[in-house]
């Protein structure tokens, strides 16, 4: 797999949605799970000066219920969106096709940056006990997640 963050840097980012729902008080102590869902859209865009670059839509949704509760019926909803766009900065331009094949390596960026975006609002649901997967490129060469982290 060819790593795009090793030829393309991110030039741009902007939330274009942000939707959170929690049903009821969660009390600090309160048990529950978490499923966390990030798709990764890649998107042509025109070169700006003969520099090629791509749009990417991470669109992640995470969902968490009660660990006794049924899962269809989730405690607290987060869906985010956050367009981001990459421009190349080394190498031959890079085609889209094989920006596409490759563009999952670009999580062991999107993650931290989303992260950062929605800690305030899992702080203001009194949800600080939730965490995000970080680096799941890196978790894969490894074959073995840590054991507090989660692969999908």
């Amino acid at each position: 797999m060819l790593n795009l963050l090793d030829q393309f840097a991110l030039a741009h980012t902007q939330v274009t949605r942000l939707n959170a729902d929690l049903s009821e008080v969660v009390s600090p102590d309160q048990k529950f799970s978490a499923k966390v869902e990030l798709k990764l859209t890649p998107r042509e865009m025109p070169a700006e000066q003969e520099v090629t670059q791509y749009q990417v839509t991470a669109r992640m949704l995470c969902r968490g219920h009660r660990e006794q509760d049924d899962a269809e019926k989730p405690l607290f909803t987060i869906e985010f969106v956050l367009q981001a766009v990459y421009r190349q900065f080394q190498g031959d331009p890079v085609s889209f096709e094989a920006f596409t094949r490759n563009h999952g390596s670009l999580t062991r960026q999107l993650y931290p940056l989303i992260h950062h975006q929605l800690k305030p609002i899992f702080k203001q649901f009194g949800l600080d006990q939730v965490h995000l997967p970080y680096d799941l490129a890196s978790q894969a060469a490894e074959k073995r997640p840590p054991a507090n982290r989660q692969v999908h």
